[in-house]
């Protein structure tokens, strides 16, 4: 969607899709939560509006259409963000020259996106993915708590009332090891991504 937008630049399909995005960032998590459980759980009765209620996790899969509507709103989050980063690393890289010679020897359209424009404009996507990573962690806090969702997030908020420290260490431990985690992937990834960049 952002290299769909970068191609058509300021045009009204842009300009239409930059304010979706924009309106969607700026909501907070919870109150998404709230829109999208009364347009599909309430107003057209397509998904429940309470997550599955087991705590395994291979038993989540047993009822996919409970968790429908906490992935979708923890998801949204993340999705306008990426696209924005996305546009803006394609717009930066269709003026780049090389994307110039491509035109000039008569590539298409599809082939310039295809073999240039989207490896090119993907990288920053990589590094923003593996800082995600952890916001994952706390972002749950909000979705399960407004789905009713027996995760990690609502352990957390429970284990905050009854001022449970080990369960909180825990969690800020778990917290710190995808953040190191998310951070050495992202490395890694941008090294396989991106020949010109060495890891030492």
């Amino acid at each position: 969607m952002g290299i769909f937008q970068a191609r058509r630049r300021n045009t009204v399909v842009d300009n239409a899709l930059t304010a979706v995005t924009f309106v969607l960032y700026a909501a907070p998590p919870f109150f998404v939560a709230i829109l999208v459980i009364e347009l599909f759980a309430i107003q057209l009765g397509w998904f429940p509006a309470q997550a599955s209620q087991t705590g395994s996790a291979f038993a989540v899969f047993t009822d996919p259409r409970a968790m429908v509507l906490p992935v979708l709103t923890l998801s949204t989050t993340y999705f306008v963000v990426f696209v924005r980063y996305q546009r803006s690393a394609a717009l930066d890289q269709l003026g780049q020259d090389y994307i110039r010679v491509a035109r000039a020897k008569g590539v298409s359209e599809g082939g310039i996106v295809r073999r240039h424009l989207l490896r090119n404009s993907s990288l920053p996507i990589i590094t923003l993915l593996g800082l995600s990573v952890p916001g994952l962690l706390a972002g749950a806090l909000i979705i399960e708590t407004v789905f009713n969702y027996p995760g990690l997030g609502l352990l957390f908020i429970n284990s905050l009332q009854r001022e449970d420290y080990p369960v909180l260490l825990a969690y800020a431990l778990i917290g710190g090891v995808l953040t190191v985690l998310g951070n050495l992937l992202a490395d890694i990834a941008i090294g396989v991504a991106d020949p010109r960049v060495t890891l030492r």
